[in-house]
C-alpha cells in the first residue's frame, strides 16, 4: 500500500558556480605623434569597466576593457605627459550546469599594471585582472514534507526541520552618475588631465515595500598638471547616488548583498592640453547587482518504520548553499618603498592580491546531516590570512624630478569567527586613505586594508521522498514481550529505542514518567512497552 504524500515547493536561485579567474593583458603602444620622446616612466595605473556578461550552455564570459593611464617625463624636458592604452578582457569558467537561463554577479579588479619604455617612442603596457564570477539558476524543488491528511497512523514518522539560508533575487540595474566638480582655488587650475579613476562603493540599504532603495558612493581621483606644467597635482573628489530596485522574492527580513559595477566613465577636464580649467565634469555609468538572500525552513520526514508491517522507502538527496554571513576586519599595512632622495610624496597607489590562509589555500566545510554548526563554536574559530599588496608611489626628488617608486608587501591579518572549513570567498580592498611619506631615502606608507570573509556552508539532507506499506507481510508481534527493560547507550535515542523494540516515542515517555522533551539518561534502565 503506497502512503501518500504532501510535497512543499522551495523557490530560490541555486547558485551553479562560484570561480576567480585572472587574465594578464599586455600590448604595445606608440607614443602619438604630438606628444613628445619618453625619458622616464613615473606612473601606471589602470581603471576597469565591464562590457557584457553572457551565458551559453556550460560556460560564462566577462568581457571588458583596462583603460591604462601611462605618465611620463619627456625627453628634452617639460612636465608630465600621459600616453593611454586601452587592452580588452575575456574572463571565462565553465560548468555545465549553466545555461543562458542563468543570472550572472561580477567583481573585477586589478591586481597588478606596468609599463616600460621599448625606446623613445614605444611603450609596453601590462595589465593583470581578476575576477569573481557567480552564476544563479532560477530553481523550484519540491520538498516531500510529510504524509497525507489518513495516513498519519500507518508509520511512526520522525520529522526533521532545518533553516537554511539562500539566494531568493539576484537583480540588476543600470543607471548613470553625472556630476561636475571645482578645482580647490588652494590648487593651481588644471593645464593637463595625466589620470583619472573611479572606485564605486556600495552604501546602505533598506526595504520599503517591494522596493530595495540602496546608496553608494562613486570616488573620482585625478592626477593633473598645471598650464605651466610645474608639478604634478592630485585631486579627489566624492558622489553620492541612491537607487530603486524592484524586490521580486526577498523582503525586510533578507540580508542584500551590493555589488556596484563600473561600465564606462568619462571624466573631461577641457582637455585640451595649456588650456587652464577649475571645472571636471564626471558620466559614470553603473550596473547595480544585487544578492538578496532571506531564510527558508525545510522540513521533511528523515526516517520512519511501521509497527505491524514490512516498511519500504525511497530517499532523495537535498542539497543547499546555506549562507552564513560575512565577517570583516580592518587592517594596517606598514611598510616602505626604497625612494632615493625623496622630497615630497604626490601619491601611492595599492592594490591588493587575494588573500590566502596561511596554513592551506582552499578551507571546505560539508555539513552533512542533521545539526548546524553552533555561533558560538564560530566565534572560537579564527582564519589568519597573508595578502600581498601590490604598491606604486610618484614622489619628487631632491632634484625637483618627478620618480616613481614600487614593491611588493604582505599583509598578515586574521578574521575571528570563521570556521577551519568554511567554503566562501575572500577579498581585500585597500582604502582611499593610502598615506605615503618621504623619510630617509624610502617612502613609508600606511595602506589600510578592509577583509571581508563570505562564509557559506554545504547543508546536505537525505528525505523520505515515498513510502509503503507491505499489507501482505505483517509482522508477527506476538512472539515479542509486552514489555522491555533496556540499558540507554552512548547515542540512543527516544526514536531509536522506540524503532528497536516496535514501540513509540509517546509509550516511552509515559511509562517512564518523562517529560516529553526529555532525553533518556545514559546508562539509564527504561520500561519500553510495545506498540499493541
Amino acid at each position: 500500500m503506497e502512503i501518500s504524500m504532501t510535497r512543499e515547493k522551495l523557490r530560490f536561485a541555486e547558485r551553479v558556480l562560484r570561480e576567480t579567474r585572472a587574465a594578464e593583458e599586455t600590448a604595445e603602444v606608440i607614443v602619438p605623434d604630438a606628444l613628445p620622446d619618453i625619458l622616464r616612466i613615473v606612473g601606471a595605473d589602470a581603471e576597469l569597466t565591464v562590457r557584457s556578461k553572457d551565458t551559453a550552455d556550460g560556460r560564462v564570459l566577462v568581457s571588458g576593457a583596462a583603460a591604462v593611464s601611462v605618465i611620463y617625463i619627456p625627453d628634452g624636458g617639460g612636465g608630465a605627459r600621459r600616453v593611454n592604452a586601452e587592452l580588452p578582457f575575456t574572463v571565462s569558467a565553465e560548468n555545465p550546469r549553466i545555461t543562458p537561463e542563468c543570472r550572472v554577479t561580477a567583481r573585477v579588479e586589478p591586481r597588478s599594471v606596468s609599463a616600460s619604455a621599448l625606446n623613445p617612442r614605444k611603450l609596453s603596457v601590462r595589465a593583470a585582472v581578476f575576477a569573481e564570477i557567480s552564476c544563479y539558476l532560477d530553481t523550484e524543488l519540491e520538498i516531500p514534507a510529510g504524509v497525507s491528511p489518513g495516513n498519519e497512523n500507518i508509520a511512526e514518522l520522525l520529522y526533521f526541520e532545518d533553516e537554511v539560508n539562500l539566494p531568493v533575487d539576484i537583480l540588476e540595474k543600470t543607471f548613470t552618475v553625472n556630476d561636475e566638480y571645482q578645482i580647490p582655488a588652494s590648487q593651481p587650475p588644471v593645464g593637463e588631465l595625466l589620470k583619472s579613476n573611479v572606485a564605486l562603493a556600495p552604501g546602505d540599504a533598506r526595504v520599503v515595500g517591494s522596493k530595495l532603495i540602496f546608496k553608494g558612493a562613486a570616488y573620482v581621483s585625478l592626477l593633473y598638471a598645471p598650464p605651466d606644467g610645474s608639478d604634478i597635482v592630485p585631486c579627489a573628489f566624492e558622489t553620492e547616488f541612491s537607487q530603486i530596485l524592484e524586490l521580486e522574492n526577498a523582503g525586510a527580513d533578507s540580508e542584500f548583498e551590493l555589488i556596484p559595477l563600473l561600465t564606462s566613465a568619462r571624466i573631461d577636464a577641457g582637455n585640451t592640453p595649456g588650456a587652464e580649467t577649475r571645472r571636471v565634469a564626471a558620466e559614470i555609468r553603473v550596473a547595480a547587482q544585487c544578492v538578496a538572500r532571506s531564510k527558508r525552513t525545510i522540513r521533511f520526514i528523515r526516517d520512519a518504520y511501521c509497527s505491524k508491517y514490512a516498511l519500504e522507502t525511497s530517499v532523495t538527496p537535498l542539497s543547499f548553499e546555506n549562507s552564513l554571513g560575512s565577517r570583516a576586519v580592518n587592517a594596517i599595512l606598514r611598510g616602505t618603498l626604497p625612494a632615493p632622495d625623496a622630497s615630497r610624496v604626490i601619491c601611492v597607489s595599492a592594490r591588493p592580491g587575494a588573500p590566502l590562509p596561511r596554513e592551506s589555500a582552499a578551507r571546505i566545510l560539508s555539513v552533512s546531516a542533521v545539526e548546524p554548526r553552533s555561533t558560538s563554536a564560530r566565534e572560537n574559530d579564527s582564519l589568519s590570512l597573508a595578502c600581498p599588496v601590490e604598491v606604486e608611489a610618484l614622489y619628487i626628488a631632491s632634484d625637483g624630478s618627478a620618480r616613481r617608486a614600487e614593491g611588493s608587501l604582505e599583509l598578515g591579518a586574521s578574521v575571528p569567527g570563521v570556521g577551519a572549513g568554511s567554503l566562501g570567498s575572500v577579498r581585500a580592498e585597500c582604502s582611499r586613505d593610502v598615506y605615503g611619506v618621504a623619510a630617509d631615502n624610502s617612502i613609508e606608507l600606511r595602506i589600510p586594508v578592509d577583509i571581508r570573509v563570505d562564509e557559506t556552508e554545504k547543508r546536505e539532507y537525505n528525505a523520505i521522498s515515498a513510502l509503503s506499506a507491505d499489507e501482505d507481510s505483517p509482522v508477527d508481534l506476538a512472539a515479542l514481550p509486552s514489555l522491555v527493560i533496556s540499558r540507554v547507550s552512548a547515542g540512543d535515542s527516544l526514536w531509536s529505542l522506540a524503532k528497536r523494540h516496535r514501540s513509540t516515542r509517546e509509550l516511552i515517555l509515559s511509562a517512564n514518567g518523562l517529560e516529553p522533551d526529555a532525553a533518556p539518561p545514559g546508562g539509564s534502565m527504561l520500561v519500553i512497552p510495545k506498540k499493541r
